[in-house]
C-alpha cells in the first residue's frame, strides 16, 4: 500500500477486504424461493445520511436479508444529510458491507479530534466561537476571509483553527461509540470474486472503491488518498504508469481510462464507485458510478447483481430523494469543504 502525501487519511484498519463467498450470488439459477432469486448483491451509492431515501430504495429493490440479499455501501455513508446515525444503524442491522468514503474519513478524523479535546460539550463552544467569527468576517475586506483547500481551515481570527467544518463535527458528535467503531473498521477497497463458470455481464471480478482507482497500479499499491478523493486522471508522457489521480473533474472522469485499460487485459475487473455527483450515474463498460446526487435532491441508486437463467446479470434501480435535500454551496463559503472533507 502506498503512503498518501496529499492529505490526512484516518487510521486504516483494513485497506482491502474480500467479500465472503457465501454472500456472492450463486453460480446456478436453481437457487429460487417462491419465484424470487436468492443471494443478490445490492450496491448503493453515496447515502450521506439520507435515511428515508435508503429505506425507500431498499423497499423498491425488495431487499430481503432472509433470502440472502446482501447490502454493500459505496462510501460517503455519513455526513451532510439529516440522519447519519440512522443510516449506520441500518447498515449494522442488515450486516452490510461497505467501503470508507472521504466524508466518512472526515467524520472519523473529527470524532478523534472531539475526543482529544474532552468531548462534544467542551468542543461545541469552540465551534460556536468559530461560527461567530466566520459570520462576522463576511463584512471584512475580501483578503481577510479564510480560503478553503488547505488541510486546516483557518478562521479570520488566528487563534481558532479547524480541521473540518461545523457540519462534519456535528455529524461526528451524533454517532455512538459503536457506530464510530463500525465506520473505522471499513476497508477502502472491497473485492468481489464472481463465479467463473457462468457468463457474467460485469467481467470476471468486481471491486468497490469510493472514488476510484488508477489503471496499471495493483490494488495493494493504490494511494489511499486517491481512492477516497479522485475524479479524473492527468496523463504525462510515458503510458499508464504516468497517470496521476486528480480531485478535479477534468475533461473526462478516471473511469474512461479504466475502461480503455481493461480492454487490453484477458481478465477484466469492473469498478463500482460513488463520489462523483456532478456526473451522476455513470455506466461504462467496466465502471459503474452510483453517486446520483441524492444529497442534493436528485436520486439514490443501487446496482443489483443476481443470478438468472443466462448467468450473472445486473441492473440499476433508483428512487427519488425522500429526505430534505442539502443545497449545494459555492466552494468559497461551503462550511465543510476542506481538503479532508471534500
Amino acid at each position: 500500500m502506498s503512503t498518501s502525501k496529499q492529505g490526512k487519511v484516518f487510521r486504516i484498519t483494513t485497506f482491502i477486504s474480500d467479500l465472503r463467498t457465501n454472500l456472492i450470488p450463486p453460480s446456478s439459477s436453481s437457487h429460487l424461493e417462491n419465484g424470487h432469486r436468492s443471494r443478490r448483491l445490492v450496491i448503493v451509492g453515496d447515502v450521506h445520511g439520507m435515511k428515508k431515501s435508503l429505506e425507500g430504495l431498499l423497499e423498491k429493490v425488495g431487499f430481503d436479508k432472509g433470502k440472502g440479499d446482501h447490502l454493500i455501501l459505496a462510501g460517503d455513508i455519513t455526513n451532510k444529510g439529516p440522519d447519519s446515525p440512522g443510516v449506520v444503524d441500518i447498515a449494522i442491522r442488515l450486516g452490510a458491507s461497505a467501503v470508507r468514503g472521504n466524508h466518512d474519513n472526515a467524520v472519523l478524523d473529527a470524532a478523534a479530534e472531539i475526543a482529544a479535546k474532552g468531548g462534544w460539550d467542551q468542543f461545541k463552544g469552540l465551534i460556536e466561537t468559530f461560527n461567530a467569527h466566520e459570520h462576522s468576517s463576511d463584512n471584512m475586506p475580501k483578503d481577510t476571509v479564510p480560503t478553503e483547500g488547505s488541510e486546516k481551515t483557518e478562521s479570520a481570527t488566528p487563534n481558532i483553527t479547524m480541521r473540518h467544518g461545523p457540519t462534519t463535527y456535528r455529524t461526528a458528535s451524533q454517532l455512538s461509540a459503536r457506530q464510530i467503531e463500525w465506520l473505522s473498521a471499513l476497508p477502502l477497497i472491497l473485492r468481489i470474486q464472481l463465479p467463473h463458470n457462468i457468463p457474467c455481464t460485469l467481467g470476471d471480478n468486481i471491486v468497490v472503491a469510493h472514488a476510484g482507482l488508477v489503471p496499471g497500479i495493483p490494488l495493494e499499491e493504490q494511494d489511499p488518498h486517491a481512492v477516497l478523493h479522485m475524479r479524473s486522471l492527468a496523463r504525462k508522457p510515458g503510458g499508464e504508469a504516468s497517470l496521476t489521480p486528480e480531485e478535479s473533474s477534468g475533461e473526462e472522469g478516471w473511469a474512461v481510462e479504466w475502461d480503455r485499460w481493461q480492454e487490453q487485459l484477458t481478465s477484466r475487473t469492473t469498478v463500482v464507485f460513488g463520489h462523483d455527483a456532478k456526473r451522476r450515474l455513470q455506466l461504462g463498460k467496466y465502471t459503474i458510478g452510483l453517486d446520483t446526487a441524492c444529497l442534493y435532491g436528485n436520486q439514490l441508486s443501487a446496482l443489483v447483481i443476481s443470478t438468472t437463467d443466462v448467468g450473472i446479470e445486473h441492473r440499476i434501480i433508483s428512487v427519488d430523494c425522500a429526505d430534505t435535500p442539502v443545497a449545494p454551496k459555492s466552494s468559497a463559503k461551503e462550511d465543510d469543504k476542506t481538503a479532508v472533507d471534500k
